[in-house]
């Protein structure tokens, strides 16, 4: 599937970080997928997928990393670069999270896209909106929009229960809703993730991952 989780894009002059004064943290992160899925849909052709990334995040709210992923479209696109900005800040008891992400991919120019968003956490919910901002095929701005919501459950063991529901919506049609449950303790996951809506994309994928972060 074309996609139409980095250049950065300036937000807001409000939004531009003081590096300067600024304290902040610098990590990475590497992991192993028995299937990279993404908005349910497989990337990696239902196979294992390795990942590696970096982040920096200012005390200010400001943001930005870049992110790395094997996949298997066809012959010629194995690997997709993802980097990412943005501003994210606690206002009241909501988290408020606004950036851009651009995701391209070796071998296939006209595979490459970038989207805006916007996602709110309260407690254990997030909400979350992403839309399309540029692609190489020609696409206008907001010609499809994601829409996501999630919530997360602590059980006992120290084991987290995800439940994540989205619908995708495409100008030209062809939308989709996914969901999928997601639990995990300490660097382990196991997600399944169900779509529904589009007869060519509609499957069930099962999806066990290993994650681990660490400060630079």
């Amino acid at each position: 599937m074309k996609k139409v989780l980095f250049t950065s894009l300036l937000l807001s002059t409000a939004f531009t970080p003081n590096f300067a004064s600024a304290a902040y943290q610098v990590s990475a992160n590497v992991g192993i997928t028995s299937n990279y899925v993404w908005r349910g849909v497989t990337q990696s052709d239902d196979k294992f997928s390795i990942s590696a990334g970096a982040d920096y995040n200012a005390d200010s709210g400001f943001y930005a990393g870049v992110w790395a992923a094997t996949v298997d479209f066809n012959d010629d696109t194995n690997f997709e670069y993802d980097f990412y900005t943005g501003f994210q800040k606690d206002f009241s008891n909501v988290n408020l999270d606004v950036g851009y992400i651009y995701y391209g991919y070796q071998g296939e120019d006209d595979l490459a896209f970038s989207e805006v968003y916007v996602k709110a956490s309260f407690d254990k919910l997030t909400v979350g909106v992403s839309t399309l901002a540029d692609n190489d095929t020609g696409a206008d701005f907001a010609d499809s929009t994601y829409l996501e919501a999630s919530y997360s459950f602590s059980l006992p063991n120290q084991i987290t229960l995800d439940i994540h529901g989205g619908y995708y919506d495409f100008k030209d049609g062809d939308n989709y809703q996914d969901y999928n449950l997601s639990l995990s303790k300490g660097d382990f996951s196991l997600m399944v993730s169900t779509l529904t809506g589009n007869d060519t994309l509609e499957d069930t994928l099962v999806s066990l991952s290993y994650s681990k972060s660490f400060d630079l």
